[in-house]
């Protein structure tokens, strides 16, 4: 089969199209299905493993988390499943595992399956898992968000951002989000339930914080404070969410965040915050609710460009360049 395989770590020089066997030499074991993959997502985590040879990724592997495709076979034991059956999934990436979805096939645990939603084109269910479920464990999950809550999104353009914006306003919350000022356009034109984009923007880069407080204190739509604070960005965004938590009697503060934040941490239990880490996820279950919501409208794949298994390195080089507006798909 053709596959992206590194040849090394570092820039995306290493990343080469080359032939190699299929997994498994295409007969899945027990509980496993081959999937013919027809297109792949590509993460920031992706350009990560690529430079930095984390989780043991050097080279002969092949990167890739976020699958669809079609059911090529079936291994034994495996229920519910059959050839030619539509799935997207997050590739279950272990140090020690297989390869990942930059691939012609990429063998699967059945467990890990989700049927695509109809409608929907394998581009734009290959643009939804990873980030869809790293939002959903943090924001629905972790943070316990409930309709008619303010929540604030820290890098809303980003591939979980700009899905958690999706997701918060179908649950009926009040949504902030914060941007570069050259995303700032496209975060406003996220579609959403009920209008695009999330209720206010603010750009990182300037005092976002005072500037929220100001807002809290004259636009009571907003709340009157944050119930909810999802850190896509890290840097100082905890801490100075913080201080925007809203601190009634029975009121505890949830921050999440998919990031590494920095400062001094320990006093965020002096106000009762709860904080929660969130990493890769692999639930199945938690791709239910977004076939669901797909095939409502309610979650739409918001896709920067789309190329060719070929062009990985290329897709990897606009990431790191950063400006990227939504998910670039590897067509294979």
């Amino acid at each position: 089969m053709k596959a992206i395989v590194l040849t090394g770590t570092g820039g995306p020089e290493v990343l080469k199209l080359e032939d190699v066997r299929v997994p498994g030499g295409g007969e899945p074991g027990p509980g496993e299905v081959l999937v013919r993959v027809r297109a792949v997502g590509v993460n920031p985590i992706d350009y990560k493993l690529r430079k930095t040879g984390a989780m043991g990724i050097g080279a002969g592997r092949i990167l890739g988390l976020d699958v669809a495709g079609e059911i090529e076979k079936v291994g034994p034991g495996v229920e519910g499943w059959k050839q030619g059956e539509k799935v997207f999934y997050v590739a279950e990436f272990k140090q020690t595992g297989g390869p990942g979805g930059y691939a012609e096939y990429n063998m699967a645990r059945a467990g890990n399956l989700a049927r695509m939603p109809g409608g929907v084109s394998f581009v734009q269910a290959a643009a939804m898992p990873l980030g869809w479920m790293t939002a959903w464990e943090s924001v629905m999950n972790r943070g316990g968000l409930r309709a008619g809550e303010t929540v604030l999104i820290a890098a809303a353009n980003g591939g979980v951002g700009s899905v958690a914006v999706q997701m918060c306003k179908a649950a009926g919350a009040f949504v902030i989000g914060t941007c570069s000022e050259r995303s700032m356009e496209f975060v406003k034109s996220i579609p959403r339930v009920g209008g695009k984009g999330p209720d206010r923007v603010f750009d990182y880069k300037k005092d976002w914080a005072e500037e929220m407080k100001e807002m809290f204190a004259k636009d009571s739509a907003a709340g009157g404070g944050l119930d909810l604070v999802f850190d896509c960005a890290g840097q100082d965004v905890v801490l100075k969410a913080a201080g925007l938590l809203k601190r009634g009697a029975d009121d505890v503060g949830r921050i999440v965040s998919i990031v590494d934040p920095k400062g001094e941490l320990k006093e965020l239990y002096r106000t009762n915050t709860a904080l929660h880490y969130v990493s890769m996820i692999h639930k199945r279950v938690s791709l239910e609710p977004l076939r669901l919501m797909m095939e409502r409208g309610e979650v739409v794949p918001l896709i920067d460009s789309v190329m060719k298994l070929g062009e990985a390195g290329k897709a990897h080089e606009a990431l790191e360049e950063g400006g990227v507006k939504g998910k670039i798909v590897l067509e294979v």
